[in-house]
């Protein structure tokens, strides 16, 4: 009997052993579980976020594109109405002149043979009134071809006008670009540039140079904003005008006091950034001399293109897609 106890106690320790592990697999597994859900909604609200960025940018992308094209036929039809109408006009001018010359003979003949002649008073009466009568019918063809003239010219101002709105509607759509531009990563061909900021990698190298382990970082974002300062300060105006390439253009006066101390104070980069600076607000905006965003071809260093952008927005389309794919499949490996 005391042996069939043992046995017992022995078979209920080792149900309880297997109901802890269990309990313990169970708790385990539950944890996973948890796991696994907060993950996947993790994944799924990133996934919203970028769906929404996504729809963002395909909706302006769609507008740009379909405002740049109906801009372009525009152009492409006025452009072709001015070119008809200027060669128009010039044929018209070049006949105008023929007829003037021809008519101005004309009647410098007939001044001549009425002076020549000696007829009786009757025949120089008639000559008389055939001649007043041929200088009045010049008199309206010239008031007809005036009348040309100004049409033609009325024309060629609406022209003139519609195109400049065209340009001025491309215009609108590279602002708005520029409103909706994601931020891209580092390396990217086209991006925002800021018209007129002081690159401050220079004056970091300068400030760790001078300062060492000295605050040289805290010091040079000092120096960096001082001179933005300066820079957006429009009753500074270090620039003189030389004639270049057959025209006059303002350029760095390298005398000004003020850049005579930086370069001399902190070297030949520093000096560049603040000079550059300068150069591009003085393009870009030298009434208000603030800071102005820029559609910027980063690998040529020069404005990017409409289309550049339009393009460089494609990728980045086709990027976010690619992320998609990946979430998803993430999504579905969880």
């Amino acid at each position: 009997m005391e042996k069939i106890s043992t046995n017992v106690v022995e078979e209920l320790d080792k149900t309880r052993s297997f109901a802890v592990r269990l309990a313990r697999e169970i708790d385990l597994k539950n944890q996973k579980s948890w796991e696994m859900g907060r993950k996947y909604s993790e994944s799924t609200a990133t996934l919203g976020r970028v769906m929404a960025e996504k729809l963002k940018l395909q909706q302006a992308y769609d507008e740009a594109i379909r405002k740049m094209h109906s801009i372009q036929r525009q152009k492409e039809e006025l452009r072709t109405g001015l070119d008809c109408q200027v060669r128009k006009m010039q044929l018209q001018n070049a006949k105008l002149e023929e007829e003037l010359v021809a008519m101005r003979e004309k009647l410098e003949i007939q001044a001549k043979k009425t002076e020549t002649e000696s007829q009786g008073h009757s025949e120089r009466v008639t000559l008389g009134v055939e001649k007043d009568k041929e200088i009045e019918e010049l008199n309206r063809k010239l008031a007809e071809k005036d009348d040309e003239i100004q049409d033609t010219e009325a024309l060629n101002q609406t022209l003139i006008l519609r195109e400049h709105m065209s340009n001025q509607e491309l215009q609108d759509v590279r602002k708005e670009l520029i409103n909706i531009f994601p931020t891209l990563p580092e390396g990217t061909t086209v991006g925002i540039k800021r018209m007129g900021e002081i690159n401050e990698n220079p004056f970091k190298d300068a400030c760790l140079k001078k300062f060492l382990g000295n605050d040289w970082e805290g010091r040079s974002m000092e120096l960096c904003s001082s001179w933005q300062a300066e820079v957006n300060d429009p009753n500074w105006q270090p620039f003189k005008k030389m004639h270049k390439n057959g025209k006059y253009q303002e350029v760095i006066d390298e005398d000004d006091k003020k850049l005579k101390d930086l370069r001399s104070q902190w070297g030949e980069a520093v000096y560049g950034a603040v000079a550059n600076a300068l150069l591009e607000l003085n393009e870009y905006n030298p009434s208000g001399r603030y800071v102005v965003p820029e559609l910027w071809n980063f690998k040529e260093g020069r404005k990017a293109s409409l289309k550049e952008a339009t393009q460089c927005l494609i990728q980045q389309l086709i990027a976010l897609n690619s992320l998609k794919r990946k979430k998803r499949n993430a999504v579905r490996r969880i």
